[in-house]
């Protein structure tokens, strides 16, 4: 029978992982005792697949984007997302230097920045397929600018926004190129679109999807592609877009530790403190 891809197969990589980062680490001191544990380990997770919690099944049932989020929306806002934890303060960075004018906030979810947006003084406009999440924006900002749409069919004219931040969306997407365009569609020349998004070390080594609880309490995923730097380059070139910056926020080794499942801290610590988990573009229409 096929089991799927389990709990247990997850340590098992990131045990395997945390060897290799070993390996790599030419470092003097430490280096054999560390791997002696991760493999110690990696054994014992190895004889113990068919039992739970180990052989639990890790391959979620998936939701289409605008279906899971309208079933996230309730919940979205909770606390301990780590990926928002560190793609927030790069963003908002950069956000404070966008041009004057009005500012896009595409896929603007529950309207986190959009709130960050109003509150600097600026003038944006949040734009999302869920209505679900955007009556939890309107929730939270009554009176704003907040509409319904796709990223690939934005319902703003040509050249109507002097910046837009697009943030942990676009992974969502299988290619880039029809929402890139969408975006500098938008974008006044001399305008500047800031993107985040989960980092393809994450999305295609790591295996990470975005997850929630449905209205039944039950455990899902909505999908995530991943794109790589040169994708980004490639669809940026296509829509008349100059990429300016990139910046690649790694996760703490409190953060990867959080992430250990089952009292193998050690293993998620040696395999994931330092590595990306989100990527970051800012790009500028020519």
């Amino acid at each position: 029978m096929d089991e799927g891809f389990t709990h247990g197969h997850y340590v098992l990589g990131i045990e395997g992982l945390a060897v290799l980062r070993a390996g790599a680490d030419r470092r003097p001191g430490g280096i054999d005792e560390r791997v002696a544990d991760r493999v110690a380990e990696l054994r014992a997770v190895a004889g113990r697949l068919g039992e739970e919690p180990y052989s639990l099944r890790r391959d979620l049932p998936a939701y289409g984007v605008g279906a899971g989020y309208d079933e996230w929306a309730d919940s979205y806002d909770a606390p301990g997302n780590d990926t928002v934890a560190l793609e927030e303060p790069v963003v908002r960075r950069l956000l404070d230097e966008l041009p004057q004018g009005p500012v896009l906030d595409a896929a603007c979810g529950t309207g986190r920045h959009t709130a960050y947006l109003l509150d600097a003084g600026r003038e944006p406009i949040g734009v999302d397929a869920s209505e679900a999440m955007l009556a939890r924006a309107r929730e939270k900002l009554p009176g704003a600018d907040l509409r319904r749409g796709e990223l690939t069919a934005l319902p703003l004219p040509d050249a109507s926004v002097a910046g837009a931040v697009c943030a942990l969306a676009l992974s969502h997407l299988p290619e880039l190129g029809p929402a890139m365009s969408e975006l500098a569609r938008v974008l006044r020349p001399g305008g500047r679109v800031v993107i985040s998004n989960l980092h393809p070390f994450a999305t295609a080594v790591l295996g990470w999807r975005a997850v929630f609880e449905d209205a039944a309490g039950a455990r899902a995923t909505i999908p995530e592609h991943p794109h790589m730097p040169g994708d980004y380059l490639a669809a940026f070139a296509a829509a008349g877009l100059v990429a300016r910056r990139c910046e690649e926020p790694c996760l703490t080794r409190a953060q990867a530790r959080a992430r250990a499942k089952y009292g193998n801290e050690d293993a998620f610590e040696d395999a994931l403190t330092g590595m990306p988990a989100v990527i970051v573009w800012e790009a500028e229409r020519a």
